[in-house]
């Protein structure tokens, strides 16, 4: 008796171990033809290569390019990078600690300004910052885009002021209210020709409508919040798949049109419930290999929904529960990113196998086998990998004889085995069989579960496996 394993394309850990479908983790599904051997594989997700370092830096704030110049705010600094990356070029103090948020407009010699919620704010020029604003009619605020040459910022009680024309002039009557609900303003965000003023309830649509002394008027009013500040992304230049957001709800949402259609499943929706505080949630997004990417994290969790597909899957870094991308950036004709573990700016590059020398794990787990009889020894299990991936010049002896870990799960996957070791093939050995056989006792009415582990720093692939009562090697191999 053979029976194919269940493995997922969408990570599914369900609320108890018990009720898992199975999970991927720093592994994405991708299709494959109609005559390849299945008809999905699962990759390992993009790794992380060095761009700059700024020495002695922390904390990433968030960045902006600008004529060509990539900055970037830490923890009370405002660096700075060209496209060459190295060193950065330290431009300025810049006052707190939180994220934030930048804007620059279309002057001249564009004037660039930088908000957190915190009410902190700073104008800065290649050379210098000045941690106020120039024009004393603007109140504190708490975020920062641009539209149609306006600097727009917005207030916790729910006005949105616009500066004169590619200027930072800030006429003190040139306002708006977000008045539909009495929910204030934590964001505003630009999206095609549009501003998103979310609150913490309703989130209402604005255009340029060349009124004066405030330019914009309300278009329209989406009756979902924002959970958080950093809660919303998809929208940035190099990306433009449109904004995705955790609302008020704690579910996750894309905005069609004017709907915001629900994209989250019941496992990111019970996590994000139970984070108690929702500004430590924090959305990115970014691209690889053509998919899109839309990445939520907190201090104790990882979900990434790939745009291409609608599925979802975890991410975690080396002893992290989160992922280290933080605030990607399209600069340069690269995807950059800031690092919860340095000071330094990474590249998110899709043909790196690690991050930044750490391995990236790849880890994959089966849903239950539960037509195999209870009780039943497994004869063989094979697991269908690309193999031969070893690098022959690279390092030893994790890249140039690479291996997979293989465990197993009896009790729903409560507990786990000691993993078992088998080879993933060195350079071009691509006969390589990845099986176990006769070594893994009998199965319970729970269902054998399977979980495989790739740490090697190789390009690692997955297509499908199957289990047997029967030790002989399939016809099929």
């Amino acid at each position: 008796m053979t029976k194919t394993i269940p493995f997922p394309v969408s990570t599914s850990p369900g609320a108890k171990n018990q009720e898992a479908g199975g999970r991927i983790i720093n592994g994405y599904a991708e299709a494959l033809g109609d005559q390849a051997p299945n008809r999905t594989v699962i990759r390992r997700g993009p790794g992380l290569t060095n761009f700059g370092t700024a020495a002695g830096r922390s904390g990433f704030r968030g960045s902006i390019v600008v004529n060509g110049v990539l900055y970037v705010g830490f923890n009370g600094k405002l660096e700075k990078w060209s496209s060459a990356g190295g060193a950065s070029t330290n431009v300025g103090n810049l006052n707190g600690t939180k994220r934030g948020f930048f804007a620059a407009n279309n002057n001249t010699t564009p004037d660039k300004v930088f908000v957190d919620p915190d009410g902190n704010i700073a104008v800065f020029t290649p050379s210098s910052v000045t941690n106020s604003y120039p024009d004393a009619d603007l109140p504190s605020v708490n975020s920062v885009d641009f539209l149609d040459g306006y600097l727009v910022f917005t207030t916790g009680d729910g006005r949105a002021f616009a500066t004169d024309l590619n200027s930072t002039s800030v006429n003190s009557l040139s306002f708006g209210k977000a008045e539909a609900k009495p929910d204030g303003l934590v964001r505003v965000v630009s999206w095609g020709g549009r501003l998103l003023f979310f609150g913490n309830i309703t989130t209402e649509v604005w255009t340029d409508a060349g009124t004066i002394p405030f330019p914009f008027t309300r278009n329209t009013v989406i009756p979902r919040g924002l959970a958080g500040p950093y809660c919303v992304s998809g929208y940035e230049d190099g990306f433009s798949r449109g904004p995705i957001w955790v609302a008020d709800d704690n579910c996750v949402y894309k905005l069609d049109g004017y709907t915001p259609t629900k994209v989250s499943t019941p496992d990111i929706e019970g996590l994000i419930e139970a984070v108690s505080d929702k500004t430590t949630l924090e959305a990115t997004a970014y691209i690889s290999r053509g998919h899109a990417f839309w990445q939520l994290s907190c201090p104790g969790w990882t979900w990434v929904l790939d745009i291409s597909t609608s599925q979802w899957f975890q991410r975690d870094s080396y002893l992290q529960a989160r992922s280290r991308i933080s605030g990607a950036i399209n600069a340069f004709n690269l995807w950059l990113t800031g690092d919860t573990q340095t000071g330094d700016m990474q590249s998110i590059v899709t043909g790196a196998n690690d991050e930044i020398g750490s391995p990236l794990r790849l880890r994959i787990e089966s849903g239950p086998v539960m037509n195999f009889p209870a009780g039943a020894p497994v004869g063989r299990a094979d697991f269908f990998f690309t193999t031969g991936v070893g690098i022959a010049t690279g390092h030893d002896p994790d890249q140039t004889d690479p291996d997979v870990e293989i465990s197993w799960s009896d009790d729903g996957g409560q507990t786990w085995s000691n993993p078992i070791l088998r080879k993933l093939g060195r350079q071009s050995e691509t006969r390589q069989l990845v099986s176990l056989v006769s070594c893994t006792g009998r199965t319970s009415w729970h269902g054998r579960r399977w979980r495989l582990d790739v740490s090697s720093g190789v390009y690692a692939s997955f297509m499908f496996a199957t289990m047997s009562d029967d030790p002989r090697v399939p016809v099929a191999a």
